[in-house]
C-alpha cells in the first residue's frame, strides 16, 4: 500500500486529534495540556518520550539497526487571537487560536509516527520527533539545540500548511525560504516641557519619529535590490497629554534578512541611526535587539530528497518548486545550525472557508489536508533512511 494511502485510513484519527487541539489552544510555553495529550497518544502507540523544557515533547523511533537520525518537527503552540469561525472545534480558551495550523501539524507528526513505527523494520538508523513549543514567539528552537538533541541528527524535515496552495499540492523552494527575524525596541530619553516652550524640552516623540523615517531609507541603500531584506516599525508610543513634550518614547519593530551578512549589516544600521538620530537632537536612545530565528535556507541535497519524496505522495505536476520567498520566518531555521535540511510548504485549502490567511481569526484547515502532511513526513523518512 502506498504510504498516502496508509494516511487516509488514518484521516480520521488525526481529525480527531486536530478538533481536540484546535478546541484547546495554548501560547507559547504553557502548551501544557497539548503536551499532555501528545504524551498521551505517543503513549497508546508505543513510542518513547520525553520532555524539553517544560513545553517540548521528543520522541524517538529506533530501528535497532546503525544508521543515520532525521528530525521530524512540527510546532504546537497557538497564537493570542479570537476565534469568529462558528464551528463544533471552536477554540474553548477565549483569546486564544490555532490560527497558523500547528494544531494540524501536531496531528499530522502523530499520524506519521503511527505509520513510521509500522514500519520500522524498513529502515536504519534512528527518528526523532519534535513537537516543538513557542514557535510563534520565536522560542523553543533553541530549548532543543541547547539540550543536545540535534548533536546526533544528520538531517532535519519540517512540514507547514499553506492556505494560499490547494490540498493535494506542495510548494517546496531550495535556498532562501523565508526570512530572519530580529525584535528591535528603542527607548528613547528626552526631556519634557511645556508644549509652548519647546526650547526648554527635547521632543522624545520627534526624536522616536525621525529614527522611524530614518530607518525606512536603510534597504534601499544598503542591500542589493535582487536579494531583499525589510525593516518595519509595528510601534510608537509616548507622550502623556496633547500639551506636554513628551520626555520618553518607545519605538519597535522588526529586521528581516535571508542571509546572515545582510542581517549584521541591518543590525547594526539600526543601532546607528537610534544612536546618531538621538544625539543630533539632545537626546539619549537604549538600544535592544532580539535576535529570534535564522533565515531559513533549504540545502540543495535535502531539498532535492524532498521533491523526489514528493512526487511520490502528490504526484509530479502538484510539486511546485517556483514558489517565491517570503518574509515571513520559522525558528525551524535554527536547527540548521546543527544539521541541514529542508522545510515544505504543503497545501491546505478546498474552498473559500478553508482559503483565509494564516494569523487570521477565520483561518480553519481542509480535513483532507491531513493525510498530505503525514504522508509526506513518513514518505520523506523512509527514502532518506532507507538510503543509510
Amino acid at each position: 500500500m502506498a504510504i498516502l494511502e496508509e494516511a487516509q485510513e488514518l484521516q480520521s484519527y488525526m481529525v480527531d486529534l486536530r478538533n481536540y487541539f484546535h478546541a484547546h489552544p495554548e501560547l507559547g510555553l504553557q502548551e501544557f495540556n497539548t503536551c499532555a495529550k501528545i504524551e498521551e497518544e505517543l503513549g497508546k502507540i508505543g513510542i518513547k518520550n520525553f520532555r524539553v523544557g517544560k513545553t517540548t515533547v521528543i520522541a524517538e523511533i529506533d530501528s535497532l539497526k546503525n544508521g543515520k537520525t532525521l528530525l521530524l518537527r512540527a510546532d504546537i503552540d497557538a497564537l493570542p487571537i479570537q476565534e469568529a469561525n462558528e464551528v463544533p472545534y471552536k477554540s474553548q480558551n477565549a483569546g486564544v487560536m490555532h490560527a497558523c495550523g500547528h494544531d494540524g501539524h501536531t496531528a499530522s507528526l502523530l499520524g506519521a509516527a503511527k505509520i513510521l513505527l509500522a514500519h520500522k523494520n524498513d529502515f536504519s538508523g534512528k527518528l526523532i520527533l519534535a513537537f516543538q513549543a513557542a514557535e510563534e514567539i520565536g522560542k523553543g528552537a533553541r530549548d532543543i539545540i541547547q539540550a543536545s538533541v540535534l548533536d546526533r541528527v544528520d538531517r532535519c524535515f519540517a512540514v507547514h500548511f499553506q492556505s494560499s496552495l490547494p490540498v493535494g499540492t506542495v510548494g517546496i523552494r531550495s535556498g532562501a525560504d523565508m526570512a530572519s527575524c530580529d525584535r528591535f525596541k528603542i527607548t528613547v530619553h528626552g526631556k519634557s516641557a511645556h508644549i509652548t516652550r519647546p526650547d526648554e524640552g527635547i521632543d522624545a516623540l520627534f526624536i522616536a519619529s525621525a529614527v522611524a523615517t530614518k530607518l525606512q531609507t536603510v534597504v534601499s541603500r544598503l542591500v542589493n535590490p535582487a536579494e531583499g531584506a525589510l525593516i518595519g516599525v509595528g510601534r510608537i508610543q509616548s507622550g502623556t497629554s496633547y500639551n506636554i513634550i513628551a520626555g520618553n518614547a518607545e519605538l519597535e519593530g522588526t529586521i528581516r534578512t535571508f542571509t546572515k551578512e545582510t542581517r549584521e549589516k541591518l543590525q547594526k544600521a539600526v543601532t546607528e541611526i537610534a544612536e546618531n538620530t538621538t544625539i543630533e537632537y539632545g537626546g539619549s536612545a537604549e538600544i535592544f535587539i532580539d535576535d529570534l530565528c535564522d533565515p531559513l535556507f533549504n540545502d540543495e541535497e535535502s531539498t532535492k530528497a524532498a521533491v523526489a519524496s514528493s512526487e511520490k505522495v502528490f504526484g509530479s505536476k502538484n510539486v511546485i518548486t517556483s514558489i517565491e520567498k517570503r518574509f515571513m520566518a520559522d525558528n525551524f531555521a535554527d536547527f540548521y545550525r546543527k544539521a541541514p535540511g529542508c522545510y515544505i510548504h504543503v497545501g491546505s485549502s478546498d474552498g473559500e472557508r478553508t482559503r483565509f490567511d494564516h494569523h487570521n481569526e477565520h483561518f480553519d484547515l481542509a480535513e483532507s489536508s491531513l493525510p498530505y502532511a503525514a504522508a509526506i513526513y513518513a514518505q520523506y523518512a523512509l527514502d532518506y533512511l532507507r538510503t543509510n
